[in-house]
């Protein structure tokens, strides 16, 4: 198998020849050590657009000045502002906000204009170019968008701000919480029509975070209706789901959710894997590589390959990949261990 057959043979419930091994795109820079990984058989992981938006009634306005963007949101009922910092160092990220556009109970009549405002145009081409030029090398999936509560918490307001309008202003609350939700079904309904095969919901999951109680009320139906729109269409729902979810992990298992993405295990999440493949069988564990232990030194990396390669035994269902930023100094020499540890180890089923 190629490296693309491979993960499509996960993803759609076959048996594949190896453990996948993918890396996000925009993790691996190009060069000399990138063509000798994926030689070895670390595959790309790509994301690409299958529509575009537009607002007719909102003019955006940016200006940066030094390493903060600032961005004001004009609208027939009023303005919000918001402020973004880039240039950060490289590991960190391309950017974080410092500043979020809801700031006051005020702030919600705009963020629903916006979001009414917002119209989702269909555009495969950007998607077909990018499955044309990887080829073989890896996927190309496509990016949903956040549901309505991960928007509210990171693009919007902030969890701060989340949380004091969660319990203060639970009407603005719930009314801009149905019109995310409304946008997202149109989103979903585009991608169900779309060539993408597998579609990540965009989320960033973590129970320090998102409560069993919020994950409960807003996110179960939520993800599920959207399983609903895409299995019509024969699509694969992955979400990405990087933080702690011991909490969770019974309230993940009652979702639809076809993969668990991004899941990642101790030292840096609290659920192990083999406690996470008991509670969620039926689902593809798509486990992120935690990139603390490249800082523990390259006997650790592959003493940890080893128990991740044990816990997943035979290995059904399961792929590891990278999809948060490694420590520069140890990216490509981490990298290359884990590569050739499962060139060694990494034939299906797993003894």
């Amino acid at each position: 198998m190629n490296i693309r057959e491979r993960a499509m043979a996960v993803y759609r419930g076959e048996e594949p020849d190896r453990i996948p091994w993918l890396i996000y795109d925009g993790l691996c820079p190009r060069g000399f050590m990138d063509r000798q990984l994926r030689n070895r058989g670390l595959g790309l992981k790509v994301s690409a657009p299958i529509l575009r938006e537009e607002m007719h009634h909102v003019r955006v306005e940016t200006k940066t000045i030094g390493n903060i963007v600032y961005r004001t949101y004009h609208t027939p009922v009023g303005d919000l502002t918001a402020k973004e910092r880039i240039g950060l160092r490289e590991g960190a990220g391309s950017s974080w906000t410092v500043e979020h556009p809801v700031k006051h109970v005020s702030d919600f009549e705009i963020a629903e204009f916006m979001a009414e405002d917002t119209i989702y145009v269909p555009d495969y081409e950007p998607f077909q170019r990018a499955e044309q030029n990887l080829g073989d090398d890896g996927i190309v999936f496509v990016w949903a968008g956040k549901s309505p509560l991960q928007k509210m918490q990171i693009e919007l307001l902030g969890y701060r701000a989340f949380a004091i309008a969660l319990y203060m202003y639970p009407k603005e609350f719930e009314s801009l919480q149905r019109v995310l939700e409304k946008k997202a079904d149109e989103r979903y309904r585009i991608i169900a029509e779309s060539p993408a095969e597998i579609v990540n919901g965009t989320d960033n999951i973590n129970s320090e975070i998102v409560s069993p109680r919020l994950f409960e009320k807003y996110l179960i139906p939520f993800y599920d209706r959207q399983a609903q729109i895409l299995h019509k269409a024969g699509k694969i729902l992955e979400n990405h789901m990087d933080g702690k979810l011991k909490g969770l992990r019974d309230l993940i298992a009652r979702t639809n959710l076809d993969v668990v993405e991004a899941f990642t295990p101790p030292p840096m999440g609290d659920l192990p894997l083999a406690e996470a493949r008991q509670a969620w069988r039926g689902k593809i564990i798509s486990l992120n590589f935690p990139e603390s232990v490249f800082l523990e030194g390259l006997d650790t990396v592959r003493k940890n390959t080893l128990e991740i390669l044990n816990e997943a035994a035979p290995g059904e269902d399961f792929m590891i990949t990278v999809t948060e930023d490694i420590p520069v100094e140890c990216r490509w020499s981490g990298l290359l261990v884990i590569t050739d540890m499962l060139l060694k180890h990494g034939v299906y089923p797993l003894s």
